[in-house]
């Protein structure tokens, strides 16, 4: 079922009811800067139908069994960590799965198979790339051109910004900018979708998460003018308007999501590590499942009983 919104201003209550998604937005907009407060009552039914049985694509297959490897930083030096590996060892993944029969999509096709009735080839398989740091661009971008594979990006918004104003520019440790994921979309490989404005920190709060004893009102204000403020910042380098949302640490909530779906989101990444099984039911495409690609496991070795 769709979300119940009760929204409190000039102690006035206005029920907006189920379905009324774009009410509440409507009346953000009108009164965006008058809200004290505003509620959002979770009653969504949310569930993932999973199954042990593996189903290849077929006009009359329930589910399509799709793994996402998840990707941070790249370097060409040994210097790795959990989050970090060699440029070459991201190649040899690449070159893996092709070899042995994955095709690359990113979120528009999912879009497009649970909503446009599309198809989805055989052996989906996602590349993530989390953070948006500029190694994406100078090591990774020229291995995703060379195999012509598609990949999806989450930058942090404010850091585009911050490097887009100055500079500093060190594959290291930079982050993309302006330019880099322009050119990044415009190869229509590079999938870039809304990983927070800046809420990637643990100082206050873990990610995108409430803090301990914040109301219910106030997190939901913050965590929706970050999504909005992320969401220009990416609309105006691409021109779309983000439709997933990757949580930073994998910090989710209710109340979140709910605020995500009257949003106009479709999608949600996890960072559970699992096996999604995507059906036409909308629900499967949220809190998706992701395999970390660490230095120690290759894709190979995650992806070897598919």
């Amino acid at each position: 079922m769709p979300g119940l919104f009760i929204i409190f201003s000039d102690q006035k209550h206005i029920h907006i009811t189920s379905g009324d998604c774009m009410a509440f937005k409507t009346y953000l907009r009108k009164n965006l800067y008058n809200i004290i407060t505003f509620i959002i009552l979770f009653s969504l039914s949310f569930a993932h139908m999973v199954t042990n049985k593996f189903h290849t694509v077929s006009s009359d297959t329930a589910y399509v069994k799709m793994p996402i490897l998840m990707y941070h930083g790249f370097t060409i030096s040994q210097k790795t960590s959990d989050y970090v590996i060699n440029i070459q060892d991201f190649e040899n993944d690449i070159i893996y799965l092709k070899e042995n029969g994955f095709s690359f999509i990113n979120t528009q096709d999912l879009i497009n198979y649970v909503y446009h009735n599309k198809t989805l080839p055989k052996k989906p398989v996602m590349i993530t790339f989390d953070d948006g740091y500029l190694n994406n661009y100078t090591y990774a971008f020229p291995v995703i051109k060379k195999h012509n594979v598609k990949v999806v990006i989450s930058p942090i918004a404010y850091y585009v910004e911050y490097y887009s104003l100055n500079n500093e520019s060190d594959p290291l440790y930079t982050q993309l900018t302006t330019k880099e994921i322009y050119e990044m979309h415009k190869s229509g490989l590079a999938d870039f979708q809304n990983h927070s404005y800046n809420m990637h920190s643990l100082d206050d709060r873990r990610g995108s998460s409430k803090k301990t004893n914040e109301k219910s009102e106030d997190y939901i204000r913050e965590f929706y003018y970050d999504l909005k403020k992320a969401e220009t910042v990416l609309k105006e380098i691409t021109g779309i308007k983000p439709h997933a949302y990757t949580y930073p640490f994998g910090s989710y909530n209710e109340e979140s999501l709910s605020v995500l779906k009257c949003s106009g989101y479709k999608i949600t990444l996890s960072c559970r590590e699992g096996t999604n099984y995507i059906s036409k039911d909308k629900s499967s495409l949220y809190m998706l499942k992701r395999f970390n690609r660490t230095p120690q496991k290759s894709a190979m070795q995650i992806l070897s009983q598919y």
